[in-house]
């Protein structure tokens, strides 16, 4: 029969439906709607306070002076990743805890609540929101150079002061950030430099004492090696030729000396005969004069002379030489003896020197393939070292460019706000939510009790049961009892409503 009742029905039966069971929705739809009302006033509330920072382009262009900071330039303004970057390195400088630290001394954003101030500084950074957003429209764009900071505080006042300390500090911080950055980027390439400087001291004296130990074998001395291998043989060989020709003049002059007597009186005669001549003479003197007479002496002293030159058994030999011949052939041959001498000294040294300039030939890929590595690093550092100090000189220019705050710069665009309404609870739609939800629930419960009632209720259910039209219909009647009843329920109903109404207007004032 419940079937029969609810199959078929119009937009006029649930009409009716509504009438007879108009208790559920006044009922219930206020009370949700009141219970809703209280909830969004009984939450705390929070207000949110922001301000707009746009990140400008630096005042001269990047081609004129290059920062090592980096900037933005016509060709890198959707960069995301660099402007995030440059918003996370002043985030992290902001709010970190220390310095939030200073923001809970200069201005206390839970004053009633018994927070440390690492506390207060820690709840800051978790009520800060940051985004990029269209610095006209104030909507959220991740392509956009402008970027909002956000606070939330259940004070207003407070939410505002906290946000313009923390606003004007990203503005300074990035200055100050990219001060420090081309300070520390100029000290670093200094400190790079230095320690290039060191190494090439080192690499230069490593080539220094390479050249000292191996400077004849270098490369740039192989044309003069074999130059002087060259010269070294040709004097080696006419060396050899004025050995040959002084040996043969020293052979030719050591036979004529051989054959030369070194006396004078040698070269005239043989001192056997002239002793015997002089005996001869001796003889007949003493015959003819006495003992005393000066040709006896003489002679007896020529023979005594003559006889002691030859006691020695050689022909005067032994005697100081004073022929003038055999002088002249002796001093030519010692004259020769000493330039042969000289000459095979010349050769000895020549072939030293031939021997040296083979040895430095030899060696030279080696020690070329050393001194080439050698070089070939001397000349990397050396690269280097011009590199860095062109870039030593741009980052101090890049350092004065930032210290003037020429380079890029935030700006504050927009100035924190003082809210007017809380950022949260959504009152109004907490409200809306219980009005949806009451209007749910009161319909779905009507609807609920409507089709569990067997009741039979009007011409029309007769008319569905029965297939036929009544004759006719006893109107309802109420008695004065169900008429109070009435009175009772819809006054204890009134009652409540108006008690629940006035809480929740004071809960809301209260909360405005």
């Amino acid at each position: 029969m419940n079937a029969a009742v609810t199959a078929g029905r119009t937009l006029s039966d649930y009409g009716r439906i509504v009438r007879r069971r108009w208790v559920y929705p006044a009922t219930i739809i206020p009370a949700v709607i009141l219970l809703a009302t209280f909830i969004a006033f009984i939450l705390p509330p929070s207000y949110r306070s922001f301000g707009v920072i746009m990140i400008e382009s630096p005042s001269i262009s990047g081609r004129v002076v290059e920062s090592t900071v980096g900037d933005l330039n016509a060709g890198a303004k959707t960069d995301n990743g660099y402007i995030d970057q440059q918003l996370d390195l002043v985030r992290r400088r902001v709010m970190s805890i220390d310095e939030l630290k200073k923001v809970v001394a200069e201005v206390d954003p839970y004053p009633g609540e018994d927070l440390t101030p690492g506390e207060k500084a820690a709840t800051i950074a978790d009520s800060m929101t940051m985004e990029r957003v269209d610095p006209i429209k104030l909507q959220p764009l991740d392509s956009s150079l402008a970027f909002s900071i956000s606070y939330d505080n259940p004070d207003p006042e407070i939410a505002q002061k906290v946000t313009g300390k923390i606003v004007d500090r990203f503005v300074t911080s990035n200055q100050l950030a990219r001060a420090e950055q081309a300070e520390q980027a100029y000290q670093f390439l200094v400190a790079q430099a230095k320690d290039i400087e060191g190494t090439m001291r080192d690499m230069e004296r490593q080539l220094a004492q390479f050249k000292g130990k191996y400077g004849d074998a270098l490369p740039d001395a192989q044309a003069r090696n074999l130059a002087g291998v060259d010269r070294v043989q040709h004097d080696i060989d006419s060396f050899g030729e004025q050995i040959r020709t002084a040996e043969e003049k020293e052979s030719t002059l050591a036979l004529q000396l051989s054959q030369t007597s070194p006396s004078l009186v040698a070269a005239v005669t043989d001192y056997r005969t002239e002793v015997a001549k002089l005996k001869s003479e001796l003889a007949e003197a003493e015959q003819k004069y006495t003992p005393e007479h000066p040709d006896v002496k003489r002679l007896r002293r020529a023979v005594a002379d003559l006889a002691a030159m030859g006691a020695a058994g050689d022909s005067f030999r032994n005697t100081k030489p004073d022929n003038p011949e055999y002088l002249l052939i002796s001093s030519q041959l010692s004259s020769v003896r000493s330039d042969l001498v000289a000459l095979r000294a010349r050769a000895e040294k020549a072939r030293a020197d031939q021997a040296h300039y083979d040895e430095q030939i030899n060696r030279a890929p080696a020690v070329e393939r050393e001194y080439t590595e050698l070089t070939r690093k001397y000349q990397s550092e050396n690269a280097r070292y011009e590199d860095l100090q062109t870039k030593i000189k741009s980052a101090a220019l890049a350092k004065t460019f930032e210290s003037e705050a020429r380079g890029e710069r935030f700006t504050l665009i927009r100035s924190a706000n003082k809210p007017t309404r809380p950022q949260s609870p959504n009152r109004l739609g907490i409200i809306l939510i219980g009005l949806v939800l009451g209007a749910g629930l009161a319909f779905g419960m009507a609807a609920l009790v409507e089709a569990s009632d067997p009741s039979v209720r009007g011409a029309d259910d007769v008319q569905d049961i029965m297939e036929t039209n009544p004759v006719g219909a006893v109107p309802e009647i109420r008695n004065r009892k169900e008429i109070r009843r009435r009175r009772l329920v819809f006054g204890s109903v009134t009652a409540a409503y108006l008690a629940a109404a006035g809480l929740v207007a004071f809960t809301v004032i209260s909360a405005t």
